[in-house]
């Protein structure tokens, strides 16, 4: 058991799990996982982005992203419009609004490990994880 709780890989992934339980919860109620409403926040931020950027800043393959999109906009939240080789993605007056439900899971999502770890742990541990992630990167 110590071998485990030493190991960088089965920490992340046991962390990855717990949270990924508490987002799932948290994002329930849009019927969308939290994946989905990450790109509607990302859009909001900064709309017509084309899917390969909205991959690189989910961690995300292209092509997942894509499959993403391609529900988002069956559902009319967003649109995808091609522009020569890119793909770039819009919300629709639709989107702008259901956002609004993604921002309460989002701050839902927060509010509930914060309440655990407290606000400072939190912001700490996210930028220990940061900084961990883009030495890793750069290997």
């Amino acid at each position: 058991e110590q071998a485990l709780n030493d190991c960088l890989f089965f920490s992340v992934k046991k962390l990855d799990r717990m949270l990924n339980k508490m987002a799932d919860e948290a994002f329930k109620k849009t019927g969308l996982t939290p994946t989905y409403g990450f790109i509607l926040l990302i859009l909001k931020e900064k709309d017509g982005l084309p899917q390969k950027d909205i991959a690189q800043l989910l961690c995300t393959a292209p092509s997942t992203v894509a499959r993403f999109v391609e529900k988002l906009e069956y559902k009319g939240y967003v649109k995808a419009v091609t522009d020569g080789r890119l793909s770039l993605v819009y919300l629709t007056d639709h989107g702008r609004e259901f956002v609004k439900e993604i921002d309460h899971s989002w701050e839902e999502l927060h509010q509930t490990y914060q309440a655990i770890l407290g606000q400072i742990e939190s912001e700490h541990l996210s930028k220990e994880i940061n900084a961990a992630s883009e030495k890793l990167q750069k290997k």
